[in-house]
């Protein structure tokens, strides 16, 4: 059974520590900066060992380990764990920036291993069934892409600090949904163009862009507009990405922890159809067949350095009003 230590141990540490469980793998050790924190991290992942120091979960011997903390501390782990032989399944970006995740990828390169991150849209079934209608043409022509991501951020939280997270177009907009949408359309944007602001948390240290609107230009001339933040009003549906095409239109309602559902408009009346998998397990089980050599996963390092490029030219767009190529 393969081995894993978990890094981390907040709420999503907990839910892809569940998921690799199912998937086949034992967890062997817990840590985070609060021993307390780590030790119901442990127990709820029926795991008997935990601590406050991070390398000591060495001692457990694990395969591969788990990441799910603040970027500003996700660097120094990765590169420490894969300096030591360990596979990495991260649980947000691939890196901080895309200077840090070409170090990523080229020690993972050296030694031979695996390393995964944290996108779970990939394996849902919703994303996987919007690909294979794109592949399929059911579509027409594909016209442009448009999609809002909006959460009610807490101030309180990692993702809210500008120096912790890295800011939200690397936190929050490569997860919804640029990281997806990329690997739908089998391609990268060839230039950004983007503005954000900053309204309802100002405090200095707090994340420069709030809320942002991107514009992504795609190969074949197809602009996908994406509007991302922390700020969502209550109750006002927010979490959607809309694929427009010459023949119809696919509506995705993706769900973090639910499997979504779909609605296609392809003649005659809308049909809206609930999808079965959430994603995170189907995510765990690839990882662990990477490890064995049986398959590739779908975020490793060269398929998500987009991400972070992507994420680096929103910012860089936002701030000078300038469109940024790729």
């Amino acid at each position: 059974m393969t081995r894993i230590a978990c890094i981390g141990a907040g709420g999503m540490a907990r839910v892809r520590g569940k998921a690799l469980r199912a998937a086949g793998a034992e967890i062997v050790a817990v840590a985070a900066r609060h021993e307390e924190t780590a030790r119901a991290c442990a127990e709820a992942l029926g795991c008997d060992r935990w601590t406050d120091e991070y390398r000591l979960v060495l001692d457990a011997r694990p395969d591969a380990v788990l990441v799910e903390v603040p970027h500003a501390a996700q660097q120094g782990i990765v590169a420490w764990a894969l300096a030591r032989g360990l596979h990495v399944f991260i649980g947000g970006a691939l890196a901080g920036s895309a200077a840090e995740g070409e170090e990523i990828r080229a020690l993972a390169a050296r030694r031979g291993l695996v390393v995964e991150a944290g996108y779970q849209a990939r394996y849902q079934d919703l994303f996987e069934t919007a690909k294979v209608m794109l592949r399929a043409g059911a579509l027409g022509e594909l016209v442009a892409v448009r999609s809002i991501a909006l959460w009610g951020g807490d101030p309180a939280t990692w993702y809210y600090d500008q120096a912790m997270s890295g800011g939200m177009p690397l936190t929050h907009m490569t997860y919804a949904f640029i990281n997806p949408v990329r690997w739908l359309l089998d391609a990268d944007p060839r230039c950004v163009s983007a503005f954000a602001n900053r309204k309802k948390h100002t405090a200095p240290h707090l994340i420069a862009e709030e809320t942002c609107v991107a514009t992504l230009l795609f190969p074949a001339d197809v602009p996908y507009t994406l509007t991302a933040g922390f700020v969502k009003p209550d109750a006002l549906p927010a979490w959607s990405i809309t694929l427009i095409g010459t023949a119809g239109a696919l509506e995705l309602f993706p769900d973090d922890m639910e499997p979504g559902r779909y609605t296609a408009y392809l003649g005659g009346e809308p049909r809206t159809v609930p999808c079965a998998s959430d994603g995170f397990t189907a995510q765990a089980a690839a990882f662990l067949a990477a490890m064995r050599g049986e398959e590739a996963c779908r975020n490793a390092p060269e398929a998500t350095l987009g991400d972070l490029r992507v994420a680096e030219a929103i910012v860089e767009s936002a701030r000078t009003t300038r469109t940024i190529a790729l």
